[in-house]
Order: structure tokens, then C-alpha cells, then sequence
């Protein structure tokens, strides 16, 4: 090495060296930042959120180009670093030890630990800045990742280990924990915090724990009269009633208040089989977001509930799915009676 090469080799070393922290930086921040804020700022249209989010959706060529590039870059810092010791001070077991202690040291310092504790603090704006030069060298050096990436499978598969799914980006479990959190933080209220738990409980419950129980429905026989009806309706408050044939485990529809104008107007002319509706029947173990996307398609309101021998468990109503997220409802009669309590 001549001596007006020096200045030439020291300008390539700090090159290298801001190229190796870059990469440790960019690393970093891909790998930290949220998928969920990433792809936020994708829908609000923020420069380079895309390139970051394709970045991120094939992790492994990613951290592949970054670990191939990288130690080159790094032994390549430590050959000219430790060339440029033995120039200036004599090649000597001692000097090349004590340029490798330092070389290393420098490297962990400056082109490791530091940028990427930066990084990991400034996750987003990192991320968004390093996307596009990375993923420019993802394309300049794809034929040589490939490479590596099937080596690195093969040596795995010698060992048996097969390929698995990466785990999902949250679990129900750390939503859970981030809804409890917001709410520490202040950012969620209390009553948006239970109704979100409920939401997550909804996926997990049966028709069977949200029916009203077999002993408590109001059912009109087929057979009763108009003014029964009526009475019937008037008492209980309720806006739908099952009608049975003989006993409550032979329903065979459902009759709306909203009919009770037909009996008010032709009490004589009118009978309950002139005003039933279908009724709609499911079994105990079904899953009440099941239900409820059925009562949306279907357009109704109220589903018979029974078990595997078509025996009336109970019944079920929009607004007990309802209640299930948003809390009990309390509706007029509801109320009316809690007052006639007082």
C-alpha cells in the first residue's frame, strides 16, 4: 500500500461504515415497526409506506439481503482497516491482534448497537427513509440471496425441521392486552374497553347461553282468541310471540305486534293462523355470530332454539345478540315495571 492511498482508503472505510449502519438501521426499524400502523399509512397514501409494507410481507428475503450484504460489508471495513494498521505500523502478530480488537469494537459501536437503538426509536421514520434504498439492493442482489435462501432451507430440512407458518402478526390474546392498555392510557373509556371484551367473547359463545330458557318464553296457543291475542301482547310488551299447536314443543310460527291492527279493526274476522309467520329454528350449539349473520340475511328477528331432538329449548332475539356486545338494554316496559317496583 502506498502512502497516498491512505487518504483514498480511509474515505472507503467510512463509507462502508455509514453503509453498514444504514443497513443495521433499516434492519432494525422493518423489523420493529408496527404491520398494523405500516399499513395505515399505506390506505393514507404516506410516500414509501408501500415499499415498506412489500418489504416487511416477505420478511425472510429481506433479512436474507440485509445479512449477505452486511457482512461483506463488514469484512471488507476490517480488511482495509486492518491493512491500513499494518501499513502504518508494521505487520506484526501484536499490531493485527490489537487492529482486530479495535476494528470490532468500532464495528459493534458505530455500525451496530448505535444505529440500531437509533432505529428501534425511530422505527417509522427509519422504516419509510431506508425502504426505497433497500429495495433497490433486494433487486440488484436477488440472484445471490436466492442462493443463500435455499441453502439455508436445505441444511434446515437435513435436520427434519419443516417449513411453518409465521405466527400471526397479534393474537386475541395481545389484543386484548392493547384494549387494556388503551384503557390505562386514557385513550379507550371504560365502557368502550367491556364492550370490546364482549366482542371478542361473542366469536366463542352458543345460542344455548344467550336464549331465553324454555320456562320463561311467552307463547300463544293456535287455538286462542283474538281477544287473548291481544291481551297477551298488551301485558308482556313484547313485539314478536311463537304460537305452538298442543304444546310449546310444536311451534309453528311466529306472530308480529305490528299484525295487531288486523285484529283491532276485524276482531270477529280474524284468526291466529291468518297471522303467523314462519318461524325459524336453530340448534343450541350454534355459534351466535352465525345466528346474527342469519337474522341479517333472513331479515328477522327471533329463532326457536332446540336441541338434537327438535325439543323447545328456548328462543332467541336480536336484541339478546345485541345485548350480548353493547350491554342489557332497557326497553319501555322494562322500565315501566322497575318503576310499579319503587
Amino acid at each position: 500500500m502506498q502512502l497516498n492511498l491512505i487518504p483514498i482508503f480511509i474515505i472507503l472505510l467510512i463509507l462502508l461504515s455509514v453503509i453498514s449502519a444504514f443497513l443495521s438501521s433499516a434492519e432494525s426499524a422493518l423489523i420493529a415497526i408496527s404491520k398494523i400502523r405500516l399499513r395505515h399509512l399505506v390506505e393514507k397514501k404516506v410516500r414509501f409506506a408501500k415499499l415498506a409494507f412489500d418489504l416487511i410481507a416477505n420478511l425472510d428475503r429481506l433479512i436474507a439481503t440485509i445479512l449477505v450484504s452486511n457482512n461483506f460489508v463488514n469484512i471488507a471495513i476490517s480488511a482495509i482497516g486492518t491493512s491500513i494498521f499494518v501499513f502504518l505500523f508494521g505487520n506484526h502478530f501484536i499490531i493485527i491482534g490489537l487492529s482486530t480488537l479495535i476494528i470490532t469494537i468500532f464495528i459493534l459501536i458505530f455500525c451496530e448497537i448505535t444505529p440500531k437503538i437509533f432505529a428501534l426509536q425511530r422505527a417509522e421514520k427509519v422504516s419509510l427513509f431506508s425502504a426505497g434504498p433497500m429495495y433497490f439492493l433486494i433487486s440488484i442482489l436477488s440472484p445471490i440471496v436466492k442462493f443463500f435462501t435455499i441453502f439455508s432451507n436445505f441444511l434446515i430440512s437435513l435436520f427434519g425441521i419443516e417449513k411453518t407458518k409465521r405466527s400471526p402478526l397479534i393474537t386475541e390474546e395481545e389484543l386484548k392486552l392493547m384494549i387494556e392498555i388503551g384503557k390505562e392510557e386514557g385513550v379507550i373509556l371504560d365502557e368502550e374497553r367491556k364492550m370490546l371484551h364482549r366482542i371478542f367473547e361473542f366469536g366463542d359463545t352458543i345460542a344455548s347461553e344467550v336464549m331465553v330458557p324454555r320456562k320463561d318464553i311467552v307463547a300463544v296457543s293456535v287455538d286462542a282468541t283474538a281477544d287473548e291475542l291481544l291481551n297477551l301482547f298488551v301485558e308482556e310488551g313484547h313485539s314478536r310471540v311463537p304460537v305452538y299447536k298442543e304444546n310449546i314443543d310444536n311451534i309453528i310460527g311466529i306472530v308480529y305486534a305490528r299484525d295487531l291492527l288486523h285484529i283491532w279493526l276485524n276482531k270477529q274476522l280474524i284468526i291466529i293462523p291468518d297471522l303467523i309467520h314462519p318461524a325459524f329454528f336453530v340448534n343450541q350449539s350454534k355459534k351466535v355470530n352465525d345466528l346474527l349473520r342469519d337474522f341479517k340475511q333472513k331479515r328477522i328477528h327471533m329463532a326457536i332454539v332446540v336441541d338434537n331432538t327438535n325439543h323447545t329449548l328456548g328462543l332467541v332475539t336480536l336484541e339478546d345478540l345485541t345485548e350480548e356486545i353493547i350491554g342489557e338494554i332497557e326497553d319501555e316496559q322494562s322500565l315501566k315495571m322497575q318503576n310499579n317496583l319503587l
